[in-house]
Formats: structure tokens, sequence, C-alpha cells
């Protein structure tokens, strides 16, 4: 909510005092490195801009700082918007790098939502050449309460109704802070202008064809604002206290042995009674399914009830297969009817992350890749491994293939270097416990000193067989 940075004397130093107290507020360990600012030339983002700069000039920003400016290129002004930033920067003494989304013809289905993944895609793969670990932007209070309205419209409850995080993370390494979520927008505008600093104007954001530029044209009146803001309030607290049991339940299941996240992407976890938390469940199935959004708590708490009720059984949710017996419940990407959706590989980019799964980076032979599908699409393997990732050539030879992978005949295509971000999705936001890993592997009987039905130590024990050869 709006605080006393708005009332202060001195917009910009109070915008940088904000900018710092985020910075401060992070927990040990992330967003270490350089701090890339993403800049549209919009008023919210320069005033992000002109503050970080004046940190920069008095000496108070203890890391180097880089902006980047994101051409869609789906209207006309849009590069010049964007050099009009880099003026600024250079003006400003700041680097400054355009970054062009590169797409052939119309955008299909949602194009708020698939421009907003191609920015942050690209913002991500900036931060990783500049080894920056802090990527900020300039969402503020009046974005935090459509944010919260959009969620509303779509159904949602409890904490999901809690707007953006300050700070959450984004990729592996790499954390995205919100440091102005407490300004209004007007306030950043005048402030903006009292620089003598022109404002570009993307007339997208009225334009009524987008849910969002809708809700600014609807309005609110104070006793609805009102309403808002308590309503988000009360959510961040519920999602706060969700956090923390989160944090404690997966801090228990590692520490005793009984998590275990396998190199192809799969979760495995020992329960309690048959007992899982529904949030945590959440959690999984989202990371698992490569999924940008968790499913429906009415699904989840539907699936977690069928779980504790039933010793055994299968189940689909959201693009994740689980199958439980006698305690352990195991996670798998489903492959559906086709599989992940392909990759069209860009060699320009440092890396790029299939199926919101695996993250793989520029390497020897990349250059003749043309894309990445899943090995199923041949109808190869085993299931549990048909949504692993391969790299074609323009021909549709197979150039790459994940690790796992094995194959009968020669010649055998080398091996993917890539990492899986399961793990990291299963704990994204929360604050661990120093040295904690989420990678541990089972123990017999998750160290509890009760015996493992035969059934399910050698389903484990064959799990870990074809994970290592598979044909």
């Amino acid at each position: 909510m709006p605080g006393d940075a708005e009332r202060s004397g001195d917009p910009g130093l109070a915008l940088g005092e904000d900018i710092l107290r985020t910075l401060g507020a992070l927990p040990a360990g992330r967003g270490e490195g350089a701090l890339l600012l993403g800049v549209s030339g919009g008023p919210d983002s320069l005033a992000l801009l002109l503050a970080a700069a004046q940190l920069r000039s008095a000496g108070r920003l203890a890391r180097p700082l880089h902006v980047a400016t994101v051409d869609h290129a789906l209207r006309p002004g849009s590069a010049a918007e964007a050099q009009e930033v880099c003026r600024l920067c250079g003006a400003l003494g700041v680097p400054h790098r355009i970054l062009v989304w590169h797409h052939a013809g119309p955008i299909e289905g949602n194009l708020s939502a698939a421009a907003r993944e191609a920015r942050y895609r690209l913002l991500a793969d900036e931060a990783r050449r500049l080894r920056a670990g802090l990527l900020a932007t300039a969402h503020h209070h009046d974005d935090q309460i459509e944010t919260h309205r959009l969620a509303a419209q779509r159904g949602a409850s409890g904490a999901a109704l809690a707007g953006m995080r300050v700070w959450r993370d984004l990729e592996p390494g790499l954390v995205l802070v919100r440091p102005l979520l407490g300004w209004r927008k007007r306030a950043l505008e005048a402030f903006v202008a009292g620089t003598g600093v022109r404002a570009a104007d993307d007339p997208s954001n009225r334009d009524p064809r987008f849910a969002r530029a809708r809700l600014r044209l609807q309005g609110l009146n104070a006793a609805e604002e009102a309403l808002a803001e308590q309503t988000i309030q009360a959510a961040r607290v519920q999602r706060q206290d969700e956090d923390d049991r989160i944090t404690s339940i997966l801090a228990k299941f590692a520490t005793e042995g009984r998590l275990d996240v396998s190199p192809s992407g799969d979760i495995s976890l020992f329960l309690d009674d048959g007992f899982i938390d529904p949030a945590l469940l959440s959690r999984a199935v989202t990371a698992v399914a490569g999924a940008s959004v968790p499913p429906t708590r009415l699904s989840i708490d539907a699936l977690a009830q069928q779980i504790h009720s039933n010793e055994q059984g299968a189940a689909t949710l959201g693009g994740c297969l689980l199958r439980w017996q006698s305690g352990l419940l195991r996670l798998g990407r489903e492959y559906g009817r086709t599989g992940p959706p392909p990759l069209l590989w860009d060699d320009r980019q440092a890396s790029a992350c299939f199926d919101s799964r695996f993250d793989v980076p520029r390497q020897t032979g990349s250059s003749d890749w043309s894309i990445l599908v899943p090995y199923g699409r041949w109808g190869r393997g085993p299931l549990a491994h048909r949504t692993l990732p391969v790299a074609l050539g323009a021909s549709g030879e197979i150039l790459a293939a994940h690790p796992l992978l094995r194959f009968k005949t020669a010649p055998k295509p080398p091996s993917l270097s890539l990492s899986c971000r399961v793990a990291w999705r299963l704990a994204a936001d929360l604050v661990l416990p120093a040295g904690l890993t989420l990678t541990c592997g089972l123990q017999n009987a998750a160290n509890r000193g009760e015996p493992v039905g035969k059934g399910v130590a050698s389903t484990y024990i064959r799990r870990q067989v074809k994970a290592a050869d598979v044909v």
C-alpha cells in the first residue's frame, strides 16, 4: 500500500531509499551480482531508472547497474522508444542494451501473456550474460490492485489474492524485485515530469482488447479500492503463513530423507499416513508439469483427499501423472497426446528452458540445432522418459539428447548439457535453511524405523535402474 514514500519532499530520494530497502531485505544468498533494470520508457520504469542512477552517482549502490529495454516489435514506434531510453542511459552514464523480440507473423493466443513471457525470457537471458542476480521492474501500487482484481475475476481465493511479491525467484540464480509497489502511478509520473524527462506513451495500456486495460478504464471508487487493499493485506498474511508452513514441511522431508527430485524431473515423497499438505502438493504438481500457473485449489484439495483415502492409486492433473502406493507418492510429467511443447532454438541466446523443467545453455554444436522436442514424439522409450528433450537439426535428425536417454542403434547422439530446475521450482520464493538440498534422495523407510513395503522398495529401485539405462 502507498506509504511514507509519496509524502517525502524529495521523491527521487524516497524512491532510492525504497530501492535500497528492498535490496537489503533479500534473504542471504539471493540476488548476488549486478542489478539489471527493465526499462520500457514509460513513466514508471523511468522513475526507477532515474532513482537508481541517482543512487549510483551518490555511491550508494554497492553493485554494478545495467539497463535493458525490450522492444516487442508489436507496434510502430517501439524501436524509437527503445532508442530514447538508450540515449537517456547514455546521458546518465548507465550501460544499456536493447533486446528485440523476434517473432514471425502474428502472435496466436493471449498476446499479453506471450509478450510478458518473451519479455522476462529476454531480460533473464541478458541477466545471465551480465552475471546479474537481480532484475528490477517498476510495478507499482496501481498494478498491484489490478493484479488482485484480475485474480478475483478468475475465481481465485485466499493467498492467490495477495498480488505480486516484492521479490520472487524468476530463474535459478535470478531474483525479480519490485521496489515501487508502495508508489502510486501518479506520483511516479509527477516525479519524472519534474525532472524534464519525457516518458513514452504506450497506447496498448488503454486498449480495451486487453483485460488489464479494461480494468483501468472501469476504475474503482474509494470504497472499492479500500476493500481491495484490505483483501490484499489479508491474503498476504495468509500467503506468508502458507510459505512458512511449506518451508517447514520441505525441510522436514529433506532432512529425514523422504524426498527425491530425480535428474529426469520426477518427484518422490514418503508421506505420513498418506497425507500431503495441499499447498505442497500444488507446488509439486506445478513444478513437475512445467506449468505456468498452479491447478485450482478445488482440484488440488480433491486430489489430496484421494491420495489420503486410498492406499494406492493413480491420477493426472495439470500435466502431471501421480502414482502412490504404501506411502510412497511419485509425480512425473504426463506425456498426454502430444507431449511437452516444442521449443524453437535460438543460438543467439545464452540459454533456453525446455518445458519450464530443463535449462539448456548454448553449447558445442548447438548452432546446428533447429528445435528441442520431447523424445516421445517417435513413441520411443518408457513412458517416464518420453517427456525428456532432444535437439533436432533442420532435417529432423537427432543431434543431441537428454543424458538419461539411451539408443539401441548407432551412432549415439551426444548428451545435452542441461540442468533440471524442478527442485528449484518446488522451493521457489521460499527461504529454506542454509545448506539444505531438495535432491537428497530417498532413504530406507525415510529414517523412521519402519519397514518399507516390498512393493514400494522394488518400485523405487526399478525407477533408479531405468533412469540409468533407458532404451
